[in-house]
């Protein structure tokens, strides 16, 4: 009778657990974006962009590209966030979902930066968590200092790019994006950000 009940009883769990998985993966399918919040309340954040980049291959709205490229570029992998970075800023939405972003921030006081200039930083950030060799480096550099705007706003990508690789103590790309930055022949204002981070790239150029 009691080998009946144990028996009868995993029978029972193996039941549950079959239609728990069964619901999870029919809602995954059906309404990712819910997943997508459920699964980042749970702490699961790398599921959770997953889901989120699900929602936008199903809606096609930019909002959910932006929320996976965002978790990507903050807890994912270099090679997710780059490929989501990459579709992000060719999305024909990009440029007023950026001044969306940026109303909405101003609204909750929050840091003075562009949502423009968080995304080039973060994909320049994930380009050079890819790049192996010197020239690639390089081409991250040039890239950073493309995107960054004379006025060097705080949270441009060359700051974000000058922190990543001071926070790697990575020498050359520190010397590298040095000289860019004074001699590529751009005339960035010499303000409080500016001289940050030409002495962070000084201090870590020959580390």
């Amino acid at each position: 009778m009691r080998k009946l009940v144990v028996k009868t009883s995993f029978i029972t769990l193996g039941v549950c657990l079959i239609l728990l998985l069964s619901l999870f993966g029919v809602l995954s399918l059906c309404v990712p974006y819910e997943m997508s919040k459920f699964t980042a309340n749970l702490g699961l954040y790398t599921l959770s962009g997953d889901y989120a980049y699900q929602e936008y291959e199903r809606s096609g709205d930019i909002k959910y590209l932006a929320r996976s490229f965002e978790i990507a570029a903050e807890r994912g992998g270099a090679r997710k966030a780059e490929s989501r970075f990459a579709g992000l800023i060719a999305h024909e939405d990009f440029e007023t979902y950026c001044a969306e972003r940026d109303e909405q921030m101003a609204q909750l006081e929050t840091p003075p930066y562009k949502y423009k200039d968080y995304v080039y930083g973060r994909g320049a950030r994930a380009k050079y968590r890819l790049a192996k060799t010197e020239d690639e480096k390089e081409i991250v550099c040039a890239f950073a200092i493309e995107y960054t705007e004379d006025s060097f706003p705080a949270g441009n990508p060359v700051m974000t790019l000058a922190v990543e690789g001071a926070s790697k103590q990575d020498g050359a790309l520190c010397a590298m994006l040095l000289e860019k930055l004074q001699n590529g022949g751009r005339n960035f204002a010499d303000n409080a950000d500016y001289t940050s981070i030409v002495k962070i790239l000084e201090e870590f150029k020959n580390e």
